[in-house]
């Protein structure tokens, strides 16, 4: 219920908007959300600096510590697959 499996998206242009439509969608607009995906993605990254409760990381990146802090954690398909090589 915490973790969410999502296909691996970009953004055209960084807008926090667009970031914030996803979230609704997802049903995260309220709550503290940590994406992970597999490879840097610029706007995103700049789509979500302006949104507290937002942080984005790198699958190779990761930390217990941005787990445990985050009430929701939303996986790239892609990151999924990184995770599973690195800690394999």
């Amino acid at each position: 219920d915490n973790l969410k499996v999502v296909e691996n998206f970009t953004f055209e242009a960084p807008k926090t908007k667009s970031l914030m439509d996803v979230l609704a969608a997802l049903g995260l607009d309220k709550k503290k959300s940590l994406f992970i995906i597999d490879d840097y993605n610029k706007n995103l990254y700049l789509s979500s600096r302006n949104l507290a409760g937002v942080k984005v990381v790198n699958a190779s990146e990761l930390s217990t510590y941005e787990i445990m802090n985050a009430s929701e954690v939303v996986l790239s398909e892609g990151a999924v697959e990184k995770l599973t090589a690195i800690l394999s």
